[in-house]
């Protein structure tokens, strides 16, 4: 039978590994193309740019969260074997497969138009400005809601496991939100194609990404705390 133990921080920097790797990658193909304009480099620079979507970079990410959404429902399974409460980790489990779904389907930018034009027929906003990627108002109001709802669970929880999510939910939203806000507004000004723009998208998915392998490595380490290592077995059975 064979045995594979996960450990929780070599998974991690086996994650993080990947992240650096892509925005390398996607660093180098945008310097390229910044320095020679050249339309052909574009065309193979959309492979590997963290702003593009259905592209390599945002699959890793779809998967590196529906991991999460795993492993959160995988400690709810637990929690239920120990007669406690699984209710919360069962309702992040659903929230991360959502996210994944958003992060491979493009989900966020239907509901960024149907905000936009909601919000300009209804003279309420603009979608100028901070608010330029409208998707951004929608999101951040669940988002909100959601950690209204979680606070007292996740201070409940064991002391590092605590901090370490909140980190983690800081790290991912000041990129989803706070770089993606101050992208917008460069993208409104001076088009997509800025250097500034580039830079600050850049610093937006790389906090995106980190925060996705922190909450990977926070879930693994409680559920080795808490219940054992966790392990995955294959057995092959001789005729």
């Amino acid at each position: 039978m064979f045995q594979l133990r996960i450990d929780p921080k070599k998974t991690a920097l086996f994650f993080l590994a990947i992240v650096v790797s892509l925005t390398v990658l996607h660093s180098i193909a945008l310097t390229v193309f910044f320095y020679t304009g050249n339309d052909e480099v574009l065309n193979v620079t959309n492979y590997v740019d963290l702003d593009i979507e259905k592209n390599i970079p945002s699959f890793y990410s779809a998967f590196a969260i529906f991991l999460c959404s795993l492993l959160f429902f995988c400690i709810s399974s637990l929690e239920k074997k120990q007669g406690r409460r699984r209710c919360y980790w069962l309702g992040l489990a659903a929230v991360f497969f959502f996210l994944s779904l958003d992060e491979a389907l493009v989900l966020h930018e239907g509901l960024g138009d149907l905000t936009e034009e909601y919000i300009n027929t209804t003279g309420i906003l603009q979608a100028s400005g901070l608010l330029y990627f409208p998707w951004i108002l929608p999101y951040g109001i669940l988002t909100t809601l959601l950690g209204v709802l979680y606070f007292r669970f996740i201070l409940r929880l064991p002391r590092k496991t605590s901090v370490l999510l909140i980190l983690s939910a800081i790290i991912f939203i000041t990129g989803a939100v706070v770089f993606d806000m101050l992208g917008g507004r460069e993208a409104e000004v001076n088009g997509y194609y800025s250097v500034t723009y580039t830079v600050l998208y850049t610093i937006e998915e790389f906090l995106e990404m980190s925060g996705i392998v922190l909450l990977m490595y926070t879930l693994l380490d409680y559920i080795e705390k808490q219940f054992g290592h966790l392990c995955f077995s294959l057995q092959i059975q001789e005729r």
